[in-house]
């Protein structure tokens, strides 16, 4: 294969990685400091789907680090303890595919151990019509 051969190949896989890409739009702009602070707060302080949508619009460039396990906890605090509300999570993300992204991006290794436990039990036995990608994700991780 020629150097300007590879070079098409590289440029090739650059543009279908990049159009592949899982990161929702909200995550890859730039998070400022003050964002990244009131992002950590306020993910710490989340209730119910509606509030984690709202704060995923607002802060969605935040989502790494410390704030991102924020998220996750979140998440998984409402998959164990609010499972008869994931119906308003399902009703979210099939109108906005980044959410969607953005819950499956948290269904990760920092779900606390009894809270997996009870989320994998619901998954399994209490999946929503609708649901089973997310009760997929969840088994399947």
């Amino acid at each position: 294969m020629s150097l300007r051969s590879l070079d098409f190949v590289f440029v090739a896989i650059f543009f279908v990685s990049a159009a592949a890409s899982d990161t929702p739009a909200e995550t890859r702009r730039t998070c400022t400091t003050p964002e990244a602070k009131q992002a950590r707060l306020e993910a710490g302080r989340l209730q119910d789907w509606q509030s984690i949508y709202g704060s995923f619009k607002r802060f969605g460039g935040c989502d790494h680090g410390k704030v991102g396990e924020e998220y996750s906890y979140a998440v998984s605090r409402l998959l164990a303890h609010d499972w008869e509300h994931v119906d308003v999570l399902l009703q979210l993300a099939a109108k906005d595919r980044e959410f969607k992204q953005f819950v499956l991006q948290h269904v990760d290794e920092n779900f606390p151990e009894e809270e997996a436990q009870l989320i994998i039990r619901n998954s399994r036995q209490r999946c929503p019509i609708g649901g089973e990608w997310l009760c997929r994700a969840i088994v399947d991780y």
